[in-house]
């Protein structure tokens, strides 16, 4: 995979800038062609396999960027894309850091209106059961009147999703002078790390200094679990005692003695004249060297109760191993299958197995990294298309322990094994099969996926209605969803075309169509008039409305989102329907009946459920209504505007 540069076109994006080339990302300005609006794009670097962080930084921060929206927080845009990378709006501005920093600090009216709204934007993350965790004048953007918003979610944990980062990850993360001691020892779920980092920012925002060496390195680091901060006011005598009293509370050694909520720390903020003037916050001088060479009882490491590794604890789970990254199709089709008919939660691993910091070594691990990304993503984006989301883990060690050790920490249903990708080694699917069996306890099925023997689209004609079997009906349930996912993504796609090219004449034949091209057949063979009879209607009512868009006066955007709102968002609702009394109708004539596929017979239609957190042409499919939206409010703009001819 090409790293892209500036003046490469990616996606609907062009490059014009680079703004940061860092070692796990690089930034770029773009310019959207859709909006012709420039935006940001964050492009994670494809060495994985010898920073596997990069792949874990992208994946958490794409995921948790779902769940977001407030006018505090980036905004992140959603596109279809053809590589990992995350769209972001342009920010006019600069960080908090241009304002802070060494011997750089606020004015204590400046300081208290910026955390006044940085309390604002952490408090709604904390109700979305959101942690930042990695809170500090980079991350914080500076607008005007004092407004911010805030970036960077590449460390954040969810109470909802997976935290991965700290499952897998041997150290803590975070940039070390501003993370909470407790982060250090492994924590990052508690809220209160963030009161934490704020006090810190508010901290530097009023004294130009930080109470810590800005040290990476870990015994450095480690004082703060046993020593007490040095007072704001040895730093600048000027801070008010209540305000020290304030910080101080924040960034307590112990998270039980600082404030349980931004909301607690914000309410002393506003007030904080009308707060008593206390010892704590009267002293302007270090502690004694007494206290400082014999500190306190320095925070114990618990035991974390939380390193949640399931979205929902309630659903089955399945992982599918990517051994062989070149023969991974019959291994994701055997997932997806097997997701959609247990309604399960999927978990990609791929095992990294050389431990060698060799050059070459290292050299050679780049260039497969590079190659796995580019997998990793078709891999992820093949399963998004049935919104199954699955989740990605590079893990270390020998390939059967670490299949055993994740199948049981996740109590998988199914383990599914394509063939090895060391082609004259020892371990392949099979043997990998084998060893795994041989274990004295059986976790879970394992299974080598694979090639499809029977595939509907092309196969169904050439059978007789009382022909199918039991696996060639559960073939022919995943494709009639992935028909209905299919035509979902062709008519946002249909749309975006008229967007994006709206001089360019749209093919509307049904060439483009594999519904089409797959109703086409069955007429053709005779032999399934009924199925024909319940989808041919719906169909050609989807390629009218197609029709009726097309012909729209090519900046009609209000047209165009009426008829995409009114007319092809029901049909969708309308087509699943359909489809699952296709279903019902193929498996009246077997005698014994497969698993239904809950999908088809799920009486609810996902495109009425709008879900932030959502993924593949259902996301889209939300996301075009925005888009829509943002158009007609710039036309309306342009067209209130007065002209620019007329007399000076």
């Amino acid at each position: 995979m090409v790293f892209p540069d500036v003046g490469d076109s990616l996606d609907i994006f062009i490059l014009t800038e680079k703004l940061h080339d860092g070692a796990l990302t690089s930034l770029f300005l773009a310019e959207d062609q859709l909006s012709r609006e420039e935006v940001v794009l964050k492009i994670p670097c494809g060495d994985i396999l010898n920073q596997p962080i990069i792949l874990y930084h992208y994946q958490n921060e794409e995921r948790i960027s779902r769940l977001l929206d407030h006018p505090g927080i980036v905004r992140f845009i959603h596109r279809q894309r053809s590589r990992q990378y995350i769209v972001m709006e342009k920010l006019s501005g600069k960080d908090l850091r241009s304002q802070v920093g060494r011997n750089r600090k606020l004015e204590l009216h400046d300081a208290l209106a910026l955390m006044n709204n940085i309390c604002e934007v952490v408090g709604y993350l904390h109700k979305q059961s959101i942690v930042h965790l990695d809170l500090k004048p980079e991350n914080i953007f500076c607008l005007n009147d004092s407004k911010i918003k805030l970036i960077d979610f590449g460390l954040a944990s969810c109470q909802d999703l997976p935290d991965l980062l700290a499952i897998d990850l041997r150290h803590p993360q975070g940039t070390p002078w501003y993370i909470a001691p407790e982060q250090l020892l492994g924590e990052r779920f508690d809220p209160r790390c963030d009161i934490y980092s704020m006090g810190m920012l508010l901290y530097e925002m009023l004294t130009g200094q930080l109470p810590w060496p800005r040290s990476n390195k870990v015994h450095i680091a480690r004082r703060r679990l046993r020593h007490d901060p040095v007072p704001p006011r040895y730093y600048n005598s000027e801070i008010p005692p209540q305000i020290q009293s304030i910080i101080l509370l924040a960034i307590s050694r112990h998270a039980g003695d600082r404030y349980p909520s931004t909301e607690e720390m914000q309410s002393d903020l506003k007030c904080w004249q009308q707060l008593p003037v206390t010892a704590v916050g009267r002293v302007s001088k270090r502690h004694s060297l007494w206290k400082r060479l014999f500190p306190g009882k320095a925070i114990q490491e618990t035991r974390i109760k939380h390193k949640k590794t399931k979205i929902s604890e309630s659903k089955p789970q399945i992982i599918g191993a990517l051994i062989d990254s070149h023969t991974s199709t019959n291994m994701l089709n055997e997932v997806r299958k097997q997701a959609l008919i247990r309604s399960a939660e999927v978990t990609l691993v791929h095992v990294i197995e050389e431990e060698s910091d060799a050059h070459t070594t290292r050299y050679r691990l780049t260039v497969e990294g590079e190659q796995l990304m580019a997998e990793l993503e078709r891999s992820v984006q093949t399963l998004r298309r049935f919104s199954i989301d699955p989740g990605i883990r590079l893990i270390r060690g020998e390939v059967v322990e670490i299949l055993e050790t994740l199948s049981k920490n996740l109590d998988a249903e199914l383990l599914v094994l394509g063939t090895s990708r060391k082609k004259k080694s020892l371990l392949r699917g099979a043997s990998v099969q084998r060893r795994l069996e041989r274990k004295k306890e059986c976790f879970c099925q394992v299974v080598v996926a694979a090639e499809e023997q029977f595939l509907p689209a092309t196969d169904l004609k050439d059978l007789q209605p009382g022909q199918l079997t039991e696996q060639q009906m559960l073939s022919c349930d995943i494709f009639l969803v992935d028909l209905w996912f299919e035509h979902l993504h062709y008519h946002t796609d249909f749309i975006y075309q008229l967007l994006l090219y709206p001089e360019q004449e749209i093919d509307l034949s049904e060439k483009n169509c594999r519904f089409g091209q797959f109703l086409l057949s069955l007429e053709a063979s005779g032999n399934w008039s009924q199925i024909t009879s319940m989808l041919g209607a719906i169909h050609a009512r989807f390629h009218k409305v197609a029709a009726k868009m097309a012909e729209l006066h090519r900046h009609d955007h209000a047209g165009l989102l009426n008829l995409y709102t009114f007319e092809s968002l029901p049909l969708s609702c309308e087509l699943k329907k359909e489809l699952g009394q296709v279903s019902l109708a193929l498996r009246s004539q077997l005698e014994h009946e497969p698993p239904q596929v809950p999908f088809l017979v799920d009486a609810s239609c996902p495109v009425t459920i709008e879900d932030l957190a959502c993924c593949g042409p259902l996301l889209r499919a939300f996301n075009l209504g925005q888009d829509l939206s943002v158009l007609i409010e710039k036309n309306n703009i342009r067209s209130s505007q007065p002209s620019s001819r007329g007399d000076h």
